[in-house]
């Protein structure tokens, strides 16, 4: 059974999915008239939806408690343990990464990077493994030595902004003091691009795992929202109707100067 953000995350999907379907009917047309000697003199259709309200009946089946972390300073420890892990992992792939290939890592993304299962299987990599999860421990603890709430681990909240800031920073003094060699070219100058591209996925592993952690703490509320299930419902005291009103903002996507790959800089304006 879906959830009810999920359900709701749906509906809004789909609306955006009808929005887009419109704008691709109004380009094919806008082709079609201009290849027409009178019609390419006039205005082409072309659809908006300022206001959409749907109305869902659905039924609640039950709420989802939390899980057994519910306080903040349980929560910390579930996440310092997962980050402690997941940068464990990360940094021997990025290091042979950088060393057994040409590719720069500032062009790298998280989730297409390479494992390199065998290089990381040899001598050399379990012994870079191993040197780099001791780095990740001693990251990790300093970033959360602070970071502990009040004594009832409710009163003060986990700013993870803050935290990843600190985690890049650490981060940063270990790459360009004992992992330097991986950074530095023929004549010793220290490529900073390459530093810059495996903070980004550093913190970009940082928030993966706060998310996947967080996920498992949150409340959620299970719901039948199939219209055949809905009729075939005998419970009718947990039903209950979701209102919901979608307001259309228009975007556009603006081209900025070319990086040091040609590739393009896109940023998304919301007006």
């Amino acid at each position: 059974m879906p959830n009810l953000s999920e359900f709701l995350g749906a509906i809004v999907q789909e609306t955006a999915r009808a929005r887009m379907l419109m704008d691709l009917a109004s380009v094919r047309i806008a082709e079609a008239y201009y290849q027409d000697m009178y019609l390419k003199h006039l205005s082409v259709p072309h659809f908006k939806m300022p206001e959409v309200t749907v109305e869902m009946p659905v039924a609640i089946v039950q709420v989802n408690s939390p899980g057994s972390n519910v306080t903040n300073s349980k929560l910390l420890t579930e996440i310092k343990k997962r980050v402690t892990s997941d940068l464990g992992n990360l940094m021997p792939r990025v290091l042979v990464t950088i060393q057994d290939s040409a590719t720069p890592v500032k062009t790298m993304t998280l989730r297409s990077l390479p494992t390199r299962a065998a290089t990381l299987s040899s001598l050399k990599g379990a012994e870079l493994s191993a040197r780099t999860k001791t780095t990740s421990k001693t990251i990790v603890d300093i970033v959360f030595k602070n970071a502990s709430p009040n004594t009832d681990g409710y009163n003060m909240p986990i700013r993870l902004t803050r935290l990843a800031d600190d985690l890049e920073l650490s981060l940063s003094r270990e790459l360009t003091t004992n992992y330097r060699d991986y950074f530095v070219d023929n004549k010793g100058n220290l490529d900073q691009q390459a530093v810059d591209g495996v903070l980004r996925l550093a913190r970009e592993s940082f928030f993966d795992s706060v998310t996947s952690i967080m996920e498992k703490e949150e409340t959620t509320v299970e719901i039948i929202g199939n219209t055949s299930a809905l009729i075939g419902t005998s419970d009718t005291k947990y039903m209950t109707v979701v209102k919901m009103t979608l307001r259309e903002q228009d975007f556009e996507w603006k081209l900025g100067e070319k990086d040091d790959n040609g590739i393009e800089e896109r940023h998304l304006t919301i007006e």
